[in-house]
């Protein structure tokens, strides 16, 4: 569902990640045998240009864009971007039955019962999931999406100003997800229930789907900034120490006696992060138990509730043993996203060690890509079906 859709055309399509940290890009390409990874790097936001996922200062983030996209070698193009943050709704509500005509019209009214900030100053969209046949109910079921227009225009503008042609700005977990059900590795089996954690810089976005079909999502205040700042009171460092040392020496322990494996540094940051860490988990536990809630039915048995796994996603995913510490406190299988390699999105000839170290940071930029990809082809096929 994009808050900001427009056709493109080509075999290749790039979907752009700009968060408050770094800038992801991943470029896909449309080949006879199938989807394949093109290009991908990634660059660090400029500092204070990107506030709750609005781009406060489009110049620098352009000039950042395009700087990335000459390393790349990354020739202009359509683009798909993605917005998230505590200000984003995404949720399914329900509505009175009514002709999709009619819901365009009144869909800025129905949305003030669901949106915390001003309808007038926002971009709404919805999909209509299930219409009941007349007669039979009196509501239906809709998915409601609405994001500040400051949010949507700003990332339309530094793409713009960075040379490119935006096709579509989408929020981020809709991308998350197309990206988890392109990969082989990563297929569910009918009844399975995902949440996908993506631990950002500033948040820590969880959606959960099942069957392949979005169910919610939430922010929690807690990801990377955090734990670097813990770092850097903890042993009185700058930030790019403590970042250093958040990436490179430290790991996520479960006791005492394996942190005293790491040298003494590494010791403090681990310890440091160990509360945010329980805070963090804490939140993402309310989230599984509200969707608990949430899907219970009264002929539920106890095997039909509870997600299946959870998947790491996001710069944070990176510290070592961080999903072995999940899997130990939640109860349930923790995997690392990794969306390039046996599944359908091959990544021959591109660096193979980026893509190992940087693979949980792909994921948006991966699902943005693959929006147009699909759409285009699909209007192709369309185009080719009438032509016969």
């Amino acid at each position: 569902m994009g808050l900001l859709p427009k056709l493109s055309t080509g075999n290749t399509s790039i979907g752009l990640d700009i968060g408050s940290s770094a800038i992801k890009l991943v470029q896909l390409q449309d080949t006879k045998n199938g989807v394949a990874l093109y290009k991908a790097g990634s660059a660090p936001t400029p500092r204070e240009s990107v506030k709750g996922g609005v781009v406060v200062d489009p110049l620098a983030v352009a000039k950042a864009i395009e700087s990335l996209l000459e390393a790349l070698q990354v020739e202009s193009g359509t683009v798909t971007a993605g917005v998230a943050g505590p200000t984003v709704v995404v949720r399914e509500v329900p509505l009175p039955v009514m002709s999709d005509r009619q819901l365009r019209k009144s869909i800025q009214w129905e949305a003030r019962n669901y949106i915390s900030f001003p309808v007038e100053d926002s971009i709404v969209e919805f999909e209509v999931l299930e219409r009941p046949p007349a007669g039979e109910a009196s509501q239906m079921r809709v998915m409601l999406v609405a994001a500040p227009r400051d949010m949507v225009d700003s990332q339309v503008e530094a793409v713009e100003l960075a040379g490119l042609d935006p096709a579509a700005v989408e929020i981020q977990p809709f991308a998350m997800m197309r990206g988890i059900l392109a990969t082989d590795g990563m297929a569910t089996e009918e009844g399975d229930t995902t949440a996908v954690l993506g631990i950002g810089a500033a948040y820590t976005d969880i959606t959960i789907m099942k069957d392949g079909m979005f169910v919610l999502s939430r922010m929690i205040p807690i990801a990377g900034d955090a734990f670097t700042e813990a770092i850097k009171n903890a042993l009185d460092v700058d930030t790019e120490e403590a970042t250093q040392l958040k990436e490179t020496a430290m790991q996520v322990v479960s006791s005492e006696e394996e942190r005293a494996t790491l040298d003494p540094a590494a010791q403090q940051a681990s310890r440091a992060i160990e509360p945010l860490l329980d805070e963090l988990i804490r939140e993402v536990r309310r989230s599984l138990a509200y969707h608990d809630y949430q899907q219970q039915a009264p002929d539920a048995g106890a095997g039909d509730l509870g997600v299946s796994r959870i998947l790491l996603a996001g710069g944070s995913a990176k510290l070592p043993r961080v999903h072995e510490y999940f899997q130990a406190q939640l109860g349930v299988p923790v995997e690392i996203v990794s969306v390039f390699g046996n599944g359908h999105l091959q990544a021959q000839g591109v660096n193979q060690e980026y893509l190992r170290s940087h693979a949980p940071t792909l994921l948006v930029g991966a699902g943005l890509a693959l929006r147009e990809l699909r759409s285009a082809k699909q209007r192709r096929g369309e185009v080719a079906e009438k032509a016969q």
